[in-house]
């Protein structure tokens, strides 16, 4: 299986050479999506949720050669974080200091020179990927035991906490902005959370049907 990875890069020599390094060390585990930053950060971002990418890669400097664009790569990677909690991100910078003094954890920057070297760097991504995939996997099925349960019997306070916890981080990895206040959520039958569980399923079965046509 082939994971969709998403590069933000202005520059088409850059592109290309992740490309090639991907082409060298990663060629059976990565579809690569280039993706041009535009004017608007919101679009560049939309346009990255429209690919269905499995994890984002953004060099750091993005308006080296369009005036246009006034923001970077740090910027881009925590405007998805504020959509989709803990997604696979990860900031490209030949100025590693830059992007680690931007507050990011320093373990999703790397400098471009270390992805040509070896392949440690796509190990990571992929580890990454399927983290996050089983963690909204594993949620889910939880939450779906808590469902039965709760037609069938009333569910204990320890239960009832883990059912919004569940709830909470499922919205969040599909949108945060979506989420609903947990006072909201305490009068939620299980109705809602099997809508929530169908959303997830129909992006999935999206996301298989464009790796299938592509």
């Amino acid at each position: 299986m082939k994971y969709k990875v998403a590069y933000i890069d202005e520059v088409d020599r850059d592109i290309r050479s992740f490309k090639r390094s991907v082409l060298l060390r990663a060629n059976e585990k990565f579809d690569v999506i280039a993706v041009k930053p535009k004017p608007s950060i919101q679009d560049t971002v939309s346009e990255i949720f429209e690919h269905f990418a499995d994890a984002v890669v953004a060099d750091f400097r993005l308006s080296e050669e369009d005036p246009k664009v006034h923001y970077n790569g740090s910027d881009v990677i925590k405007q998805l974080l504020d959509i989709r909690k803990d997604f696979p991100v990860f900031i490209l910078t030949s100025f590693e200091d830059d992007a680690v003094d931007k507050g990011f954890d320093v373990n999703i920057v790397y400098e471009k020179k270390d992805i040509q070297s070896d392949s440690k760097f796509f190990d990571k991504v992929v580890i990454q990927i399927k983290k996050h995939k089983a963690k909204i996997e594993s949620a889910e099925i939880r939450l779906l035991e808590l469902i039965e349960k709760r037609k069938q019997e009333e569910l204990s306070h320890s239960e009832e906490q883990e059912f919004l916890e569940l709830d909470k981080l499922i919205e969040g990895a599909l949108d945060k902005r979506g989420i609903v206040p947990e006072d909201l959520k305490m009068n939620t039958n299980a109705d809602r959370l099997e809508s929530i569980l169908k959303k997830a399923d129909e992006i999935i079965k999206e996301v298989k049907k464009k790796e299938n046509n592509g």
